[in-house]
């Protein structure tokens, strides 16, 4: 079944089955098989009309901004894809949970926030609006960001008016990393990354 079928009652005991199951994980190969699980039940057509949804959403963009963001716009879809290969190999990493509390954190505000909605769309095909298109972003980027210490914006990606997140040093420094600190929902508030402070 796709998982994007089902109704809001549906997603929200899938949701909060998952989200107890994740945060009994006390290790990061623990955490690596409950998402797997999890993404595990996204069909094709699932994966489908997210991929969609992004590329219309950038289609929307103004050029010369929308030429160099492309590149970026896949990493959702590309992260999914490294981890599942990960998955399905075992070759999990295994080590305790970093910040057990941020972890269990990241999952109670999932709970809440994959039922937000945003608004009426013009988009024919609304599917990010669907809790479970909110639930495998952050699935995606609950592992990325909490796990393998990987960032919710990629290194290189450009914002409107020319600001990049990127490396100096040991350092990853984002334009925006700190612009959200007041919406608890903002993945900003999880990601490794740091306020790039010439942008404050």
């Amino acid at each position: 079944m796709n998982v994007l079928s089902l109704s809001d009652d549906e997603s929200a005991a899938v949701i909060d089955r998952t989200i107890q199951s994740l945060q009994k994980a006390t290790s990061t190969a623990d955490a690596v098989k409950r998402i797997g699980s999890a993404l595990s039940q996204y069909t094709v057509f699932d994966l489908q009309y997210i991929g969609g949804f992004i590329r219309r959403e950038v289609n929307k963009l103004p050029n010369p901004y929308r030429r160099v963001y492309l590149p970026y716009s896949l990493d959702l879809l590309n992260q999914y894809h490294v981890f599942m290969q990960m998955y399905r190999t075992q070759k999990l990493p295994d080590e305790p949970i970093k910040d057990p509390t941020l972890w269990s954190e990241y999952w109670e505000i999932a709970r809440v926030q994959c039922f937000v909605r945003s608004g009426p769309s013009d988009d024919p095909f609304p599917q990010m609006e669907h809790p479970l298109s909110k639930f495998f972003y952050r699935l995606v980027y609950g592992y990325v960001m909490l796990i393998a210490n990987g960032y919710g914006h990629p290194i290189g990606m450009p914002f409107p008016g020319g600001a990049t997140v990127h490396r100096e040093g040991e350092q990853v420094l984002c334009p925006i990393r700190d612009k959200e600190r007041d919406l608890p929902a903002a993945l900003c508030n999880f990601c490794p990354a740091e306020q790039d402070p010439r942008y404050k």
